[in-house]
């Protein structure tokens, strides 16, 4: 399958001689219709983790509201989905001066999300990938495109590199830890016993002192009446154990994030996917541990505790939510990105990262290169105060501390 360069200037489709057919989607109208069909060429992707799933970008834009979309779609001469470039529009300012026209990966901001990708068919990924980044080049309308916290474990930032390069689009990565935790098969003893020594008995005494404790209960929300609790403990216990450290956390300040994680839980109760256990001291909730179990992977999204309570019990509530991964045969203990002393006493191994950035080889492009500014950071700066950097996310996320 070889996608013709010419897109169509009236109805942005291309067609080769096949009958494939690439088409560049810009109103929300046209990308509802993929909605049957998304999930499933997810799963016959690399790219698949919940952060790419249709839930998921869709709750994302409706929290936003103002998304300006952009989104590659590839059938083949069947009419099958075959690839998705799923971003949009951004536009930020280098300098607080200078505009540049930049695409982003749906779902990005504020919702947690790492492992941004093309969604696309495994078996034909090298040539749908060409396909899209031959349409994106020969249609314009961008300076740069910006995808951070890339997995480079599936092949897909690799591939996506060397396409960019040989049609000569400007290149430039960054790489960063991630961190995973492989979980045995049944017995999650097997994995407890793995612990160093040190760490068991550091857990064995927090253990001691956590469970001494009468009315003490480790609990996950099974009831979608019951997420307003559980999700207004997170959002306290977090943001009081980053203010003990004298930051912000993910969650102070930031309404659109408190709001999607409110809009999208139920989402993810209902499709089996939300993981949101807490710590009880009687009634009282001490401690939480909010994540996403998908494809065999818990993907650990956010954490607090009380940092005033019986220290360790954010470490007990993780072990207890280990031990349920493992009863229900998760394969993975994903903390995403960053890779921390703290994470690797759980036994997590670091995986390798990427930030991507792809320009046009414009002369602004090659002054941003030359001076090795990043879409982040105070150099360059989005003009809507209401969608930042995820690499601010992941910062305020921390790296993990002993609770």
């Amino acid at each position: 399958m070889d996608v013709t360069l010419a897109i169509n200037s009236v109805g942005d489709v291309a067609v080769d001689a096949s009958g494939a057919r690439l088409e560049v989607l810009e109103n929300w109208a046209s990308i509802d219709a993929l909605q049957p069909e998304w999930n499933r060429l997810l799963q016959e992707s690399a790219a698949n983790s919940i952060f790419l799933t249709w839930e998921w970008i869709r709750c994302w834009a409706n929290v936003l509201g103002d998304v300006r979309p952009v989104v590659v779609a590839v059938r083949d001469s069947r009419g099958t989905l075959v690839g998705l470039a799923p971003m949009y529009r951004a536009t930020l300012l280098l300098g607080g001066v200078v505009p540049y026209r930049v695409l982003r990966m749906m779902g990005d901001y504020p919702t947690s999300s790492d492992y941004p990708d093309w969604i696309v068919q495994s078996e034909r990924s090298v040539e749908i990938t060409r396909a899209i980044v031959k349409a994106l080049k020969a249609r314009g309308g961008w300076d740069l495109i910006w995808m951070p916290a890339m997995a480079g474990w599936t092949g897909s930032f690799e591939r996506l590199v060397r396409t960019c390069q040989d049609e000569g689009l400007r290149i430039r990565t960054r790489t960063h830890d991630c961190a995973v935790v492989d979980l045995p098969a049944s017995d999650p003893e097997t994995y407890f016993r793995s612990l160093s020594k040190n760490k068991r008995q550091q857990l064995r005494a927090e253990m001691k002192r956590v469970w001494e404790r009468p009315g003490v209960s480790v609990d996950c929300c099974a009831r979608e009446d019951d997420l307003p609790e559980y999700l207004d403990a997170l959002f306290s216990l977090h943001n009081r154990r980053w203010q003990e450290k004298g930051e912000s956390g993910s969650f102070a300040g930031r309404p659109q994030q408190v709001e999607f994680y409110r809009r999208f839980a139920p989402i993810a109760q209902r499709m089996g996917w939300l993981r949101l256990y807490v710590f009880r001291d009687q009634s009282d909730i001490k401690a939480v541990q909010f994540g996403y179990v998908y494809g065999g992977v818990f993907f650990q999204v956010q954490e607090g505790f009380d940092p005033d309570y019986v220290k360790g019990v954010g470490n007990v509530l993780r072990a207890k939510v280990i031990e349920a991964c493992v009863g229900e045969g998760v394969e993975t203990y994903d903390f995403l990105a960053d890779m921390s002393e703290h994470k690797r006493r759980w036994l997590a191994r670091p995986r390798t990262g990427h930030d991507l950035l792809i320009g046009r080889g414009s002369l602004r492009n090659i002054v941003v290169d030359r001076a090795g500014i990043w879409p982040s950071g105070r150099f360059m700066r989005q003009i809507s105060p209401s969608v930042l950097d995820t690499t601010e996310q992941r910062t305020a996320a921390g790296a993990g501390t002993e609770g």
